[in-house]
């Protein structure tokens, strides 16, 4: 369907008005949690972002296209990136407690495919959801490496789009992270289907056969 440069211009306002209206709600959501973390005595940094206008039209063209802009929960986000699975927990309970979520994804429980760990909780200020995001440093560093090698593969591989082989490594390689990160010993097993995706990936990788 071909759209003439003024419907453009138009759509294009409507995306940066409706962006812009949760830039207070963000700021409100941010102090929010920033006072849930030091309520639990939790010694983190909290982020927050709006999500770039290229990232908003991708994910409803593209990703997403039968989503409305009108639907989307995560314009506006802010992070605490902590210590343990422990703390993620108890301030995922008192941000529910202070202000009841429309959404919780609980991928600890059960992570993305592409092996993303983390809790998303979406609350509401000023009518506009905010998606609250935790992690713990462990989550946090292998979502960074995912997002940089994202990056440079061109895909959005955190989300689960990409080489299945290369989303397979990923997965793996989470799965074992999380087995260190409670305390538990890597089956042997796990070690060797390591071995054997991360050769299965590495021509997606760009290093070739070793």
């Amino acid at each position: 369907m071909s759209v003439s440069p003024e419907e453009h211009e138009r759509a294009l306002a409507v995306l940066l008005a409706h962006r812009a209206a949760h830039r207070l709600p963000l700021t409100k959501a941010t102090m929010g949690l920033r006072s849930v973390v030091k309520t639990e005595h939790c010694v983190v940094e909290v982020s927050q972002r709006l999500k770039r206008v290229p990232t908003i039209i991708e994910k409803l063209t593209v990703r997403e296209p039968t989503m409305q802009l009108a639907n989307m929960q995560d314009i506006g986000g802010c992070r605490a990136v902590l210590d343990s699975i422990d703390e993620v927990r108890r301030v995922q309970r008192r941000l529910s407690k202070n202000r009841p979520p429309l959404r919780v994804s609980d991928y600890i429980s059960e992570s993305r495919r592409s092996g993303y760990r983390g809790v998303h909780v979406v609350v509401q200020y000023d009518g506009r959801p905010i998606e609250v995001q935790l992690r713990t440093q462990v989550m946090h560093e292998w979502a960074i490496t995912v997002e940089r090698l994202g990056g440079r593969l061109g895909e959005d591989l955190k989300s689960g789009y990409g080489p299945p082989e290369v989303l397979d490594l990923l997965g793996g390689i989470s799965e074992v992270m999380a087995i260190e990160e409670q305390g538990g010993v890597v089956p042997t097993e796990a070690l060797t289907r390591l071995s054997s995706l991360r050769e299965a990936a590495l021509p997606f990788l760009g290093g070739g056969h070793r």
